[in-house]
């Protein structure tokens, strides 16, 4: 089946993915074949895109391709990671299994995912409300101000006749004003979607130490867990943490993941290793690592310290937000301030001339 009206770009979002990969452990657990579970997929999605993704993966998979095969097809809905484990899950013979780990994973994201947004949500609130009334008050509201002042022909303070003759002007350009604006966030967003762009923006924003930390704990947490998830679908190491070292963000963390594959290539062990680049690795990951090592579960023990990274990455996203919501108020309360300042001011000088 081809998929004229979309091609191989449409992207499921996650709680579509979910559903996909939820929805085929199940029916394979019960026992159902591939193909009937996903038409019975396919039957209960409510997106028209999903639907029809989901019927070309049947139709791929009635013509001789493994699903993982079929997945590779939709790049962008189905990273590397999950095509590994969906692979290896049909190697083994798991992939009921497999497909069970993944969706606790897929789970696992979705929620942190949904904690984020509701601690930034009042944040990116406050900075859209500041972002409009801005536009409200230099396209309706100071030009009828500015031109009583500027017609009166007042002596005005520097940053006040900056500010009166700035409304006259984004008043008169206020349809370009507006679609430059838009155009910049539009480019800034399309940039960040870059993984290299994306990577130099984060390098920058690392220098920042509470920024850094969140980094920090986030690719801690993609790193333990994407190779949780792979160790234990039964991908070697190595090609575990080559996978691995493409989902962090840190350039310096990328860099140490390789290295502990060039190290594990040459013989060595992987909390010793991880022990020679111990500024990218802390001591309590390398103590689990070993321990995991030793006991044979490093899926299981990497399982769990990604629980503490994750918790400690969503800590800090809080407490970010907290600290974050006052800076706007103080933001908002100065440039409510300085607009005031400026209609204020003039008003003084016309009164000084009244009264002389």
């Amino acid at each position: 089946m081809n998929l004229p009206f979309f091609g191989n770009n449409y992207k499921l979002s996650s709680e579509e993915k979910l559903a996909l990969v939820e929805g085929l452990s199940i029916m394979l657990s019960a026992g159902i074949p591939i193909l009937e579970a996903l038409d019975s997929i396919s039957e209960d999605a409510v997106n028209k895109n999903a639907k029809e993704l989901v019927r070309d993966l049947s139709d791929q998979i009635n013509r001789g391709k493994t699903l993982s095969e079929a997945l590779e097809k939709y790049p962008d809905s189905f990273d590397r990671v999950l095509v590994s484990i969906v692979r290896s899950g049909e190697e083994s013979g798991k992939l009921d299994k497999v497909l069970a780990e993944l969706t606790e994973n897929i789970k696992t994201s979705i929620e942190t995912t949904n904690n984020i947004r509701s601690a930034l949500f009042y944040p990116i609130l406050v900075i859209i409300s500041l972002v409009v009334v801005s536009f409200y008050l230099f396209i309706f509201a100071l030009p009828r101000v500015a031109k009583v002042f500027l017609d009166l022909g007042i002596n005005l303070p520097a940053y006040s006749a900056f500010i009166l003759r700035s409304s006259l002007f984004v008043q008169k350009y206020y349809v370009y004003v507006i679609l430059l604006f838009l155009l910049v966030v539009v480019v800034g967003i399309r940039l960040l979607m870059n993984r290299k762009i994306r990577s130099f923006f984060f390098s920058i924003l690392a220098r920042i130490p509470s920024i850094r930390s969140l980094v920090r704990f986030m690719d801690l947490s993609k790193f333990t867990s994407t190779t949780s998830l792979l160790l234990s679908a039964g991908l070697p190491i190595i090609e575990a943490l080559d996978i691995a070292a493409n989902v962090v963000v840190s350039p310096k963390l990328r860099g140490a993941i390789v290295f502990l594959k060039d190290s594990l290539t040459q013989g060595s062990g992987l909390s010793e290793a991880m022990k020679k680049r111990g500024e990218s690795f802390p001591s309590l990951l390398r103590r689990v690592v070993g321990v995991g090592e030793e006991t044979g579960n490093l899926d299981e023990s990497l399982k769990e310290i990604s629980g503490h990274y994750e918790k400690q990455f969503t800590d800090i996203v809080k407490n970010l937000t907290v600290l974050l919501e006052p800076i706007l108020l103080i933001i908002i309360g100065v440039v409510v301030g300085v607009v005031l300042l400026s209609i204020i001011a003039p008003i003084y000088q016309l009164i000084g001339q009244i009264n002389q």
